[in-house]
C-alpha cells in the first residue's frame, strides 16, 4: 500500500512546520538545509520500503531498519555513504521526532534507543611550523595591491585560526584597527564572537585597507573586506589558491590550506603556553573535545616527551 496524496501532503506540512521550527530557533541557513534533505530523504525511503502511512506508526524497528538500510545506500558517484553523511541522516531524524513530541504531533519518540554511528577521528597531517609560517608570510611580495591582500588574508588566517567561510563573509565595518580586534559575524553555529589580532596583523590589514583595497573595489556596493582583482568578493577557491601561492613561494612541500593556519594557530599557542580554554574562545568552539581535536601534538613531540619521560628511556640516546 502507498501513500495516498493527503496523506503525503500532510507529511510536507509537519517537515514544513519543523523547517519553521528551526528558523525560530535561530539555527543556521546551512543546518536548516541539510536537516530538511535528511528528513526528506527518510520520507522517501519511509515510502518506497515500508507500508507506513503516518508518522505516529514509524517505531523503533522502523528506525533501526533505516539505519541498517543507510550501509548499503549510494551516492550518484556510486560511493557508499561515509559514517559522518550516516551520523548526519540520524541527527535530523532524532531532532525532527523530538520537535513532533514536544508539538503533540506524536505521543513517544521512536529515535531514542537509535545509537548515532561513531565517526572516524582522523589523525592531522603534518603540522606546519611556526618557522615555515613566517617563511611563507614573509615570501609574499606585498607591492602589488594583490600582493598586499594575499599577505592580509593569510596574516589573519594565521593571527586569528578563522574559518575559510568567516575570512570572506568580513565586512570593512568588522575590523577595529585600534583595538586590533576583527569581529565575527554569525560564524559557524550562527554565533558572533571577538578575536584579537595582534599588531602585525593588524599593520597588514590595515595597510591593505589603505593601499590595495581602494584599487581592488571596481564594484559599487561590495562590502566585504576582502575582494577579487575584479572586485567582488573571494570565494571559497580564492583563499584556498591564496594560501597555495604562498605555500609553494616559500619553498615548502606540505600540504597547506586554510583549516591547516587555523590547526597552526591553536596548536602554537597551546605550545607557547596559552590556556587551552583561551584556545576554544579564539576558535568558537562550542565543545572543549573540538579544541583537543585541532590541538593534539604531533608524533614527533609524543616521541621526544616519551624519550625524555619514560622511565625505560630516561638517560638513552
Amino acid at each position: 500500500m502507498t501513500m495516498t496524496p493527503q496523506q503525503r501532503t500532510k507529511m510536507q506540512l509537519l517537515l514544513v512546520r519543523f523547517v519553521e521550527a528551526m528558523t525560530a530557533w535561530n539555527w543556521s541557513g546551512k543546518t536548516l538545509v541539510s536537516y530538511e534533505q535528511n528528513v526528506r530523504a527518510f520520507f522517501e525511503w519511509l515510502e518506497a520500503e515500508t507500508e507506513i502511512e503516518v508518522l505516529t506508526e514509524v517505531s523503533p524497528d522502523t528506525l533501526a531498519s533505516y539505519q541498517m538500510a543507510l550501509l548499503s545506500m549510494t551516492k550518484k558517484n556510486g560511493e557508499r555513504l561515509s559514517v559522518g553523511t550516516q551520523h548526519q541522516r540520524l541527527t535530523a531524524i532524532k531532532s525532527l521526532f523530538r520537535f513532533l513530541v514536544a508539538e503533540g504531533k506524536v505521543r513517544t519518540n521512536p529515535t531514542t534507543a537509535i545509537s548515532l554511528p561513531k565517526k572516524r577521528v582522523v589523525l592531522p597531517q603534518p603540522l606546519i611550523s611556526a618557522k615555515e609560517t613566517i617563511r611563507m608570510l614573509d615570501h609574499i611580495d606585498t607591492t602589488t595591491p594583490m600582493g598586499l591582500r594575499d599577505r592580509a588574508v593569510v596574516e589573519l588566517l594565521y593571527a586569528s585560526g578563522i574559518r575559510n567561510a568567516e575570512l570572506r563573509a568580513l565586512k570593512l565595518s568588522d575590523f577595529d584597527p585600534h583595538a586590533e580586534v576583527m569581529v565575527i559575524i554569525a560564524g559557524k553555529g550562527n554565533k558572533d564572537r571577538v578575536v584579537p589580532l595582534g599588531p602585525v596583523a593588524s599593520t597588514i590589514i590595515s595597510d591593505y585597507i589603505a593601499q590595495a583595497r581602494p584599487k581592488l573595489a571596481k564594484r559599487p556596493n561590495v562590502p566585504n573586506l576582502f575582494l577579487t582583482k575584479n572586485g567582488y568578493a573571494l570565494d571559497a577557491l580564492a583563499v584556498i589558491n591564496i594560501v597555495k601561492r604562498a605555500t609553494a613561494k616559500a619553498g615548502i612541500s606540505k600540504p597547506v590550506r586554510p583549516h591547516r593556519l587555523r590547526h597552526a594557530c591553536a596548536t602554537h599557542m597551546l605550545r607557547g603556553g596559552a590556556d587551552i580554554r583561551h584556545i576554544q574562545k579564539l576558535l568558537g568552539h562550542s565543545s572543549l573535545q573540538t579544541t583537543q581535536i585541532y590541538t593534539k601534538v604531533e608524533i614527533s613531540d609524543l616521541k621526544n616527551v616519551h624519550r625524555r619521560y619514560h622511565p625505560r628511556e630516561r638517560g638513552r640516546r
